[in-house]
C-alpha cells in the first residue's frame, strides 16, 4: 500500500531536517524509477551522496509533492510525466547535474 501525499511530504521534510541544509541546496522531481533517474542522470553517487527516493500512489501525486517541495525552496522539475510515480530528492554537489551554487 502507497503512502499518502501528506505522509511522504512529511517523510521529505523530515529527510531534509535532519540532513539540515537549506530548501535551495536540494533537487526534487519525478520519474518512472527514481533510484535510477538520480544515478543516471543527475550523477548522483550512492555512496557519498545525501538523497532518497518514494513512490506516490500515482504520477499526479507525485507531481504533486514534487511541485509543493519547490514552492517551499527546493530546486527541480515539477512537469507532469505519465507514468512517473516515483519522486526523487538529493542534495546538489559539485558533481550532480545540475551542480551546486
Amino acid at each position: 500500500m502507497s503512502k499518502t501525499r501528506t505522509q511522504i511530504l512529511d517523510d521529505i521534510e523530515n529527510f531534509m531536517k535532519k540532513h539540515d541544509r537549506p530548501k535551495t541546496q536540494w533537487y526534487a522531481g519525478t520519474a518512472k524509477d527514481g533510484r535510477a533517474q538520480m544515478i543516471d542522470v543527475h550523477r548522483f553517487q550512492a555512496k557519498g551522496d545525501c538523497g532518497m527516493y518514494r513512490e506516490a500512489a500515482s504520477d499526479a501525486d507525485a507531481a504533486s509533492i514534487v511541485t509543493m517541495l519547490i514552492r517551499r525552496g527546493a530546486k527541480g522539475d515539477s512537469a507532469f510525466k505519465a507514468g512517473a510515480s516515483s519522486i526523487y530528492l538529493f542534495r546538489m554537489n559539485d558533481h550532480t547535474k545540475p551542480a551546486a551554487t
